[in-house]
């Protein structure tokens, strides 16, 4: 019998907030400048959360909770009724501005939450400290992990909120120390290899709580956003987006038809897994193709040919005002006539109006855009027919030396096509070029380069006023691997972490610029050694004049920590 869909609730406003600005510790702690940590305020978003985890969350009934920064607990009460965990750790730094909430949890007859003395632990990311002060007995009975393939701790789950506000503060007010929620996450990721920290018996998951803008650098959704941060969790966790809130139209996108596909996919794996997320918690392009279906979201404005790779404010700016004119809300000349006056000026006091003003600057915008998109597109198509001719030669699609031959001369002259045309162009519109064709080869393999394109699911879209104060949040699902895709050495694992934090300062530099700007002569000794570089069938580019850093899958970064482990000359 086939099961019924999965319905996501409806979110509302709810009165958690006023008791937390009643909270007048809270509120002086705020006014001191101290963090300014995020609490989640609407019981609706909770559920809609958990019922959108709950399926790969059935292992995790009766497990250990450690819950760092719990604050208001409402996040805590919800996950806890739902898993009905064995102990319930509470780790609190800021327990006196907290006790309202906390205190009812721990003192209930029969209580599985236990408040944790924050400053007798040494620290709050180790389960060791946890199990060495009694808080998690049944953890110190499991044995230590043989090996780095080992399947995950299931009898633990960690939940963190790490939202506080990003400021820089003076000696004085740094009395409750800022943990930064990119430094944390990335320490709890590289954890994973060592098999120290929380994973000390086991990989563990980690439910965290971050600030939006804080998403972008563990799930990009362009290349051009992929850093470090990325790469160690494209090596060791799948990470997913739960809770969010929408792209804003200055936000960095790729080309609309590849987001479209993404959508798409995700569309297939919410039915299959019978999930279906309520239209008010959903985002503009998967709510377009619930809603309206594919035509819906083709004739859409981000999606015609007047919007050069996503939608942008401008664009319902420019739309609104030719509305304007053409419905006579609008005048051309200040005391002419509505609209468009087809006519000349009668008297030379008549000058336009700042609307129409605003309409010939976005026209003006308009056209520069299409001619851009023009030549960009253009310099796109060259580069397509490139990576089909490199992937066909590699793939032994020709049965002869002849027809094999001829085609790496089809290849020259189409890579002297591409670089004379690329050559060009200014500076700007060589890095548009390099930002679109990168999503189109992170895009373009059997999997894609992105962890966002992997998501099961569209993720829950939250409303500010269900946090306090009202500043969007995310959730991410932090899940290890089940078998570590990093099989390195200490020593190569050293040197990939010099690697990446080199690379991707630069991010838009070629393999081979980036790797002579590590060490000089370092990319003919290291290219030679990484054979995934040169081979379009994982990635790679037959010129690595073409290949940038920010489309350098995980194992291409494991070939050239190995290949570095085993140069001769590498600098000390």
């Amino acid at each position: 019998m086939q099961r019924a869909p999965v319905v996501l609730k409806q979110a509302v406003k709810y009165p958690l907030a006023k008791r937390l600005n009643e909270n007048k510790k809270l509120v002086h702690l705020y006014r001191a400048a101290s963090p300014e940590r995020v609490q989640i305020v609407s019981p609706e978003l909770c559920d809609d959360a958990l019922i959108r985890l709950e399926s790969s969350l059935k292992g995790y009934v009766g497990c250990d909770i450690i819950d760092i920064n719990p604050g208001a607990c409402l996040w805590s009460t919800k996950v806890h009724e739902h898993l009905k965990p064995r102990r319930h750790i509470l780790v609190e730094p800021l327990h006196s501005a907290y006790q309202q909430f906390l205190r009812p949890l721990v003192d209930k007859r029969g209580s599985r939450y236990t408040l944790a003395d924050t400053e007798s632990l040494l620290d709050r990311w180790n389960l060791g400290d946890y199990v060495e002060k009694g808080l998690l007995p049944e953890q110190a009975h499991l044995a230590e992990p043989e090996s780095r393939s080992q399947s995950g701790n299931t009898s633990l789950l960690i939940l963190a909120n790490l939202s506080q506000i990003r400021r820089t503060y003076s000696d004085r007010v740094t009395a409750h120390k800022i943990i930064d929620s990119q430094f944390k996450a990335l320490e709890f990721v590289r954890a994973l290899e060592t098999r120290s920290g929380f994973h000390s018996k086991g990989p563990v998951r980690m439910l965290m709580w971050m600030s939006d803008q804080d998403k972008i650098n563990f799930l990009p959704r362009t290349t051009s956003s992929r850093r470090r941060l990325s790469v160690y969790n494209e090596l060791f966790c799948d990470v997913e987006e739960i809770v969010g809130d929408v792209l804003g139209p200055q936000a960095t996108r790729r080309e609309a038809y590849i987001d479209l596909q993404s959508s798409l996919l995700t569309a297939e794996r919410m039915m299959e897994n019978n999930i279906v997320v309520p239209m008010s918690r959903m985002d503009e392009l998967p709510l377009k193709l619930r809603s309206g279906g594919l035509d819906a979201v083709i004739q859409s404005t981000r999606y015609n040919d007047g919007a050069i790779h996503g939608e942008r404010t401008w664009h319902k700016e420019l739309h609104d005002l030719r509305e304007g004119f053409a419905n006579g809300t609008y005048s051309q000349f200040v005391g002419g006539p509505p609209g468009f006056d087809a006519k000349k000026r009668q008297s030379g006091d008549m000058s336009i109006t700042p609307e129409f003003k605003k309409f010939q600057l976005l026209v003006r915008t308009e056209k520069d855009q299409r001619n851009k998109k023009a030549v960009v597109d253009q310099i796109l198509i060259e580069d397509a027919h490139l990576r089909a001719k490199q992937l066909a030669i590699v793939s032994d699609k020709y049965p002869d030396d002849v027809s094999r031959q001829k085609a790496v001369q089809e290849l020259d002259e189409l890579n002297d096509r591409y670089k004379k045309l690329l050559a060009q162009q200014t500076n700007v519109r060589i890095n548009s070029v390099h930002f679109f064709a990168d999503d189109r080869v992170a895009w373009s393999g059997d999997s894609s380069l992105l962890s966002w394109d992997h998501r099961n699911a569209e993720p829950i879209i939250a409303q500010a006023d269900e946090f306090y104060t009202s500043k969007t949040l995310a959730l991410l699902d932090f899940r290890p691997k089940a078998s570590s895709a990093n099989l390195l050495t200490a020593a190569q694992q050293k040197y990939l972490d010099d690697i990446l934090l080199s690379f991707f300062v630069t991010p838009g530099f070629s393999v081979a610029a980036a790797l002579d700007a590590m060490a000089p002569g370092a990319a003919e000794a290291i290219i030679p050694k990484a054979k995934s570089l040169r081979d379009p069938r994982r990635g790679g580019r037959m010129d690595l004049d073409q290949l940038r850093v920010r489309v350098l899958t995980p194992e291409m970064l494991q070939e050239i920590a190995v290949a570095w482990d085993g140069w001769l000359f590498k600098p000390r």
